[in-house]
């Protein structure tokens, strides 16, 4: 398969991969790995971008109560509507795979996830948007678990991280 673009765009293309040691047929199949697998979804939910800065100062002019009730009224609308979209059922592996998305897509942070041999599943998130973040992090996962499963998470929080386990 042979694709023609803009002279602009190869140029860039290329120094971006050669900045990520990268070959540029793997650059080009990140990005349209992206694109089939994220952007042409969250542009049909009406999603907008906004800075981490932006969304820290948001968090940082709310009370505790407040920001838990938002993520929890975020991540009853959303998330479910957006599995059943893209997955076309819920079950704990789409819901696994919207959870890695959400971190590796928005910005909130990075994650490690592991699976025990009991199937239990544990997420880390680091992120920088401080206490509020953490709560906001943990109502809206909490929230996504239990309204997609019907289970509970264990959470530990931290200023910078989150760790849940259900």
């Amino acid at each position: 398969m042979s694709f023609r673009i803009d002279s602009k765009y190869d140029q860039i293309l290329r120094v971006e991969a050669e900045e990520k040691r990268v070959t540029l047929n793997t650059l080009v199949n990140q990005i349209f790995g992206e694109y089939v697998e994220w952007h042409r979804y969250v542009k049909q939910f009406g999603t907008i971008i906004l800075s981490k800065d932006a969304f820290k100062l948001f968090l940082d002019n709310l009370e505790n109560d407040k920001i838990i009730n938002i993520a929890i009224e975020i991540a009853t609308r959303a998330p479910k509507e957006f599995i059943l979209f893209k997955w076309k059922e819920i079950n704990q592996s789409n819901l696994i795979d919207f959870i890695k998305m959400f971190f590796d897509h928005c910005g909130y942070g990075q994650y490690d996830y592991q699976i025990t041999e009991s199937k239990v599943n544990k997420f880390s998130i680091r992120h920088d948007l401080g206490k509020k973040g953490s709560l906001f992090l943990k109502a809206y996962v909490e929230t996504v678990v239990k309204d997609t499963l019907g289970t509970t998470c264990q959470s530990i929080i931290t200023d910078n991280s989150v760790t849940m386990i259900f």
